[in-house]
């Protein structure tokens, strides 16, 4: 009977002791978890799209300089977000600018750009779809690559037999 008391003991100490353990792990979790929507909704409902409103602020400046702005929106260390009921995403604004900075100089047109931008920013395929300021985002921003500088120059190097 003394033999069997020891090894009952043994077991209920020893779930005493990792009792503790058990419940703390599970909060550090639970910090770290993202939140996960489900909905069977046909089209996506949009909380915050600061994309858009920062594409038509590009759009409407004159004097838009890429490097510039790159450099400030790392001063200022900012994000641009998109939250809705399917994703979330928070992308840095410098980051972004950089994305369309390399979209415009490396197309040719507006679908090409376009491209590039699904591809680099698959969670904002279907608001590039709704975006009809696209085109003019892809204008605005070829003028101030310097492939689009190159294509503005005349063609000097052209010669006429």
């Amino acid at each position: 009977m003394t033999q069997l008391i020891n090894p009952i003991k043994l077991i209920l100490l020893a779930l005493f002791l990792l009792t503790p353990y058990a419940g703390t792990s599970q909060i550090m979790y639970k910090d770290q978890l993202e939140t996960v929507y489900l909905n069977h909704k046909g089209e996506e409902v949009v909380y915050t799209n600061n994309f858009s409103s920062y594409n038509d602020s590009l759009i409407s400046s004159d004097g838009f300089n890429f490097r510039i702005e790159i450099r400030k929106a790392k001063e200022e260390n900012s994000y641009l977000l998109f939250l809705s009921e399917i994703s979330n995403l928070e992308v840095p604004k410098a980051g972004y600018l950089k994305t369309i900075r390399k979209g415009a100089n490396r197309s040719t047109n507006v679908k090409a750009f376009e491209n590039y931008l699904n591809e680099k920013l698959p969670e904002l395929i279907n608001q590039f779809r709704k975006d009809n300021n696209l085109e003019e985002l892809y204008i605005t921003s070829r003028k101030n690559t310097f492939n689009g500088k190159i294509d503005s120059l005349p063609s000097v190097l052209s010669i006429d037999f």
